[in-house]
């Protein structure tokens, strides 16, 4: 008997063609809509626009990596947002998806773990966002190499997630590398650098390497003064650290000039 599913199935195809195509296309150019919205911090109109850029790539499956693409850039807004179960269910959505498609060497399901790893960290979630790193990490340094910007995002999470579980042992390799990859792309007086720092700081003080701590706590404090403002709550927080590692070091009179410091800061935040 003929067969008469086939060309009713090619002539299906055919006809779809130019309907995906557009849909290609409309799905790519919505998701660098939200992307760019996402990263403007216009977070309703980047919620809108992922909405729609999410129903055009499911046109080519509900598991399609465009799909799973559209998660990752939904999942970053939405830990922005601070909706942070939303971020984690898109967010594994995603990986699941690229487990699969295009598979767990591909720089999408290493960009996936990442992009996980991110919210479970915001969650506290420490030794899943480190699971999570674990397997983004080797692949950002094969595919993207070791000096990448991804590549030094990665690293900085690991250092501060370990830093964040009091792992301060493990956290100072990452995080003086960390430091290092910031001070080569963009110099000393970036917002980075300054994020790197003060976290390096925080954990020489724990590891007794008091004369480090010292000198990363003044990089650190310098730098979110001039990219955060005097008034900067973060400033406040290297502020007060450091004082602590100052009174360590017998130096109460320079503490007690950061504790003043640090209180104006906290005072003027409370009157707002």
């Amino acid at each position: 008997m003929r067969d008469h599913t086939k060309p009713v199935i090619a002539l299906t195809l055919f006809c779809a063609l130019p309907v995906l195509n557009a849909a290609d296309t409309e799905w790519r150019n919505l998701y660098s809509l939200g992307v760019n919205a996402t990263v403007l911090h216009d977070f309703e109109k980047a919620d809108a626009i992922f909405a729609r850029a999410l129903r055009d790539a499911e046109l080519f499956g509900k598991d399609n990596p465009r799909v799973g693409t559209v998660l990752d850039g939904m999942a970053n807004l939405q830990r922005l947002e601070k909706h942070l179960p939303e971020a984690e269910e898109n967010a594994r959505r995603a990986v699941s998806i690229f487990t699969i498609k295009p598979g767990e060497t591909s720089l999408e399901f290493g960009q996936s773990q990442f992009a996980l790893a991110g919210v479970l960290m915001d969650e506290g979630k420490y030794q899943a966002a480190s699971d999570a790193l674990q397997k983004a990490l080797p692949l950002f340094d094969a595919l993207l190499g070791p000096s990448n910007t991804a590549t030094a995002d990665a690293i900085c999470m690991q250092g501060d997630v370990y830093r964040l579980m009091k792992l301060y042992g493990s956290a100072e390799t990452p995080l003086k590398r960390c430091a290092d990859l910031r001070e080569e792309s963009n110099g000393v007086n970036t917002g980075e650098f300054g994020e790197a720092a003060n976290s390096l700081a925080l954990v020489y003080q724990h590891v007794g390497e008091y004369k480090e701590a010292d000198r990363y706590f003044t990089f650190a404090a310098k730098i979110r003064e001039v990219t955060l403002g005097i008034m900067s709550p973060a400033l406040a927080d290297t502020l007060e650290a450091h004082a602590l590692l100052l009174h360590q070091l017998g130096r109460d009179s320079e503490a007690k000039d950061k504790e003043r410091m640090a209180a104006s800061i906290r005072a003027h935040a409370a009157k707002k």
